[in-house]
């Protein structure tokens, strides 16, 4: 045998061997259970009611590694080894004694659970994988009702940005509206975010720095000019846009060497195709880690303050340090200069920009546009995540109050409340994105809802509130992708954009005939 052919092979072993885990191959899963374990027999009866409680502990540990439906495709690119594929030969073949000793001990990623919980829960764990392995996985973004000739759209619709339908087609039923889910682009590469021009265009952010505009459901084959930044975050435009053509973009600047990465907001002038007059006007830093997963937001509120959200990217306890960027909201004037009124401002060593603090992750913001109010979701460490509404000067208590776990199962805070630290509206176990609120006719039953993008769940969230207090969500779109965005568009049609299967749909109601 060459050399060449050597290499080739040693190549294939390799990749069969850290695939095995998601794959059908014959190739032995890297991790095996001793023989001992498949001795071990549940003393718990596999009933509804303790596969339900499965469900809940698994979207609170594994569904952001192991995926909503457990592929192991919840933090994509994260892992060597990705992590267990429940629905693979390697794992249904296993005893349930073997999965209920691997997820007692753990190894590597894995933690193990066998402190962090007691038997009954592992077991509730190991009833509700063995249930959803035998689920059909040819899932489709939604299960079209049928038949199709019994559902119509009204013909009276009228939008700017995309050509409307020409029939029906991919019909979902949720809880209280009837829709269709209508592909406007495809092929999209990571975006990010997106906005609706005054054209009649959208542009979209992806994280490559490629800043695409959209017309007529065509993407314009040349990207938006001039010195538009890579590893982008968000895109905003400026309240008066039409008049100033500003316009506002986030980013990473990634660190060369540790302790030079910084989260950045930019701010420039969008003539014709090209950005001009680009400054950057904050910049928030050094944070040593690189800022793959890093996110930050822009929004204005209805006096013409800029708001940045700044994500914790260091030493936990910095979210809790007025002199540290990590875990904070930022208001700023338009130009980037720091408002006198900013609740910090004579505060001794206190960065005068800082508007909110003890945030762990901002990964949307939305401005209420009938009350004017600031809303954002955040990303707890395992499960936590939360939605809240922005209060000046509020400490939103990471990690000294959260419901978050460990990675490892373990307890962060004793109790998820603190008298002067400001509690969630209600606390999520979704991976969120952005956010968006729907109000008018267009969709009557979901008149007044919030809508919240799930990244690992995969799901789109509505959320039901009445006087600030959360009532009742829903998930819907099962396995569109990575919500990464989401829009109410002028058009008043909602929009949500995918990260990793890169499409925007749009959401049209639909009526019985």
């Amino acid at each position: 045998m060459n050399k060449k052919a050597f290499v080739v092979l040693l190549c294939g072993v390799a990749t069969l061997f850290f695939l095995s885990f998601k794959s059908n191959s014959p190739v032995q899963e890297p991790w095996k259970a001793p023989d001992s374990a498949d001795t071990i027999k549940s003393p718990f009866p596999f009933t509804p009611q303790v596969i339900r409680e499965g469900e809940k502990l698994y979207n609170t540990l594994c569904v952001s590694c192991h995926g909503n439906t457990g592929l192991g495709d919840g933090q994509p690119g994260r892992y060597k080894i990705p992590p267990a594929n429940f629905h693979s030969k390697q794992v249904t073949d296993q005893k349930d004694g073997a999965l209920f000793w691997k997820l007692t001990n753990g190894k590597g990623n894995m933690p193990g659970y066998g402190l962090a919980f007691d038997e009954e829960k592992r077991w509730q764990l190991i009833a509700y994988i063995r249930q959803f392995a035998k689920q059909d996985l040819n899932l489709t973004v939604s299960k079209p009702v049928l038949p199709l000739k019994n559902y119509r759209f009204d013909k009276n619709f009228s939008t700017r940005y995309f050509p409307l339908p020409t029939k029906v087609s991919n019909v979902y039923s949720s809880e209280e509206q009837l829709f269709m889910v209508d592909t406007v682009v495809k092929n999209l590469v990571r975006p990010w975010s997106m906005v609706f021009m005054p054209d009649n265009s959208v542009l979209i952010a992806e994280r490559s720095g490629k800043l695409l505009k959209v017309k007529d459901g065509k993407v314009q084959a040349n990207p938006i000019g001039g010195n538009v930044p890579t590893s982008l975050r968000d895109v905003k435009l400026h309240p008066n846009f039409e008049k100033n053509r500003i316009i506002y973009l986030s980013y990473f600047i990634e660190p060369t060497t540790p302790g030079t990465g910084y989260t950045a907001l930019m701010r420039g002038k969008l003539i014709g195709d090209k950005l001009v007059e680009e400054k950057m006007i904050y910049k928030a830093g050094p944070f040593k880690r690189n800022g793959d997963w890093f996110g930050s937001k822009i929004e204005f509120d209805d006096k013409g303050f800029l708001y940045f959200t700044v994500g914790i990217h260091s030493d936990r306890m910095n979210s809790q340090k007025l002199d540290a960027p990590d875990g904070k909201t930022m208001r700023l004037h338009e130009d980037g200069s720091i408002p006198k009124d900013n609740p910090f401002v004579n505060t001794p060593g206190a960065l005068p920009e800082i508007y909110t603090y003890g945030n762990r992750m901002h990964q949307g913001f939305r401005k209420d546009p009938k009350t004017g109010r600031l809303f954002f979701v955040e990303f707890g460490e395992l499960a936590g995540d939360e939605l809240n509404i922005l209060k000046r000067g509020a400490n939103y208590g990471w990690p000294l109050v959260t419901f978050s776990l460990e990675y490892n199962g373990s307890i962060i805070s004793e109790s998820p409340y603190r008298e002067g630290m400001e509690p969630p509206i209600h606390h999520y176990a979704i991976a969120p994105s952005d956010l968006d609120f729907v109000y008018g006719t267009r969709y009557p039953a979901w008149d007044g809802n919030i809508f919240i993008g799930g990244l690992a769940t995969k799901k789109l969230y509505r959320v039901v509130m009445k006087d600030d207090k959360f009532v009742h969500d829903e998930a819907m779109l099962h396995n569109l992708g990575r919500i990464r965005d989401v829009k109410y568009g002028p058009d008043q049609f909602l929009y949500v954009m995918t990260e990793d299967t890169g499409i925007l749909v749009r959401l049209v109601p639909l009526s019985k005939i």
